[in-house]
């Protein structure tokens, strides 16, 4: 856009040049030399000079119109161009609790050594919240737990994890190791909250088997995994979490012990999930460490 486009647009806003020259800290000999060169160009008065200040000619009119156009144009364009270099500098990842406690801080950190200037904005929810902020386009990458889809988001498989019933050390299957699928039913539980993938495969599993998680003496609902590990070290109740908390250098793991649930298939897949859109660049190196990060796991 010719920047005496911008000059012509505020003199006539403004009807002066005086006022025009402050709105654009221009001295008012440029303003007006400005004016005069963009007449010479177009071969045209754009404005009626007189004692009480600056009015459009038809032709100034039609310039106005025209040019007024322009701006709008060049404004949005402008707010393109940054938005799109701000999301360039930018991932935003909801993930499940379980997903950013154990299985998000080792790619993280090589993302951010590959691109340090990114900025990174973690949500952790539940898998159902975070389906909702990928559909909604909250976020750029979500990590679920197994969850259903929905419309157009597309998916991939990145780490397979698998529940183990935990206990305190102070509790009597803490010494055999293994349980019954109907011994559960006379255990004090607690269990993640509504929404949450972990939940929801342990109800699958249950229901699978012929049982159903109502059938169970429930008498807490957390959704922090890190408050569950501590209410069950304390014997408060047992609860259905990760395997991998027992392997993670994130979480210091004290109090508890895994116990086997025998006829009870507790595997699940961790899954990314991206708009049906195309995602940014930065959202594709992200997925490219969370990819190498599952190749590590499996093989290890």
């Amino acid at each position: 856009m010719d920047p005496r486009l911008f000059v012509f647009l505020a003199v006539a806003r403004l009807g002066q040049l005086t006022q025009a020259s402050k709105r654009l800290n221009l001295s008012p000999s440029s303003v007006s030399s400005q004016i005069a060169a963009l007449e010479r160009d177009l071969g045209a008065t754009l404005f009626v000079r007189g004692s009480r200040g600056m009015k459009l000619t038809a032709s100034g009119r039609t310039l106005f119109s025209a040019a007024e156009q322009m701006e709008a144009l060049w404004n949005k364009t402008a707010r393109d161009v940054r938005a799109e270099q701000e999301g360039a500098s930018r991932v935003r990842i909801a993930a499940s609790h379980t997903t950013a406690e154990l299985f998000l801080p080792r790619p993280l950190g090589k993302f951010r050594a590959q691109w340090p200037e990114t900025l990174i904005h973690l949500v952790m929810t539940n898998s159902q919240t975070v389906l909702d902020m990928v559909t909604d386009g909250t976020v750029d990458v979500g990590i679920i737990e197994g969850a259903p889809l929905r419309g157009r988001l597309r998916h991939e498989r990145l780490w397979t994890d698998q529940l183990t019933l935990i206990v305190s050390h102070q509790h009597p299957l803490a010494e055999r190791g293994t349980v019954g699928i109907p011994e559960l039913i006379g255990l004090d539980w607690i269990l993640r909250e509504e929404g949450s993938g972990t939940r929801r495969v342990f109800e699958r599993a249950l229901e699978h088997a012929g049982f159903s998680v109502s059938e169970l003496h429930v008498m807490m609902q957390l959704s922090s995994l890190r408050s569950i590990l501590a209410m069950v070290a304390h014997n408060v109740g047992v609860s259905v979490v990760s395997r991998a908390i027992f392997d993670a250098e994130e979480i210091t793991v004290s109090g508890v012990a895994p116990v086997t649930i025998t006829g009870l298939d507790l595997t699940r897949t961790l899954e990314a999930v991206l708009p049906g859109t195309h995602p940014s660049a930065r959202a594709l190196h992200l997925l490219d460490q969370l990819r190498h990060d599952a190749r590590i796991r499996q093989q290890a």
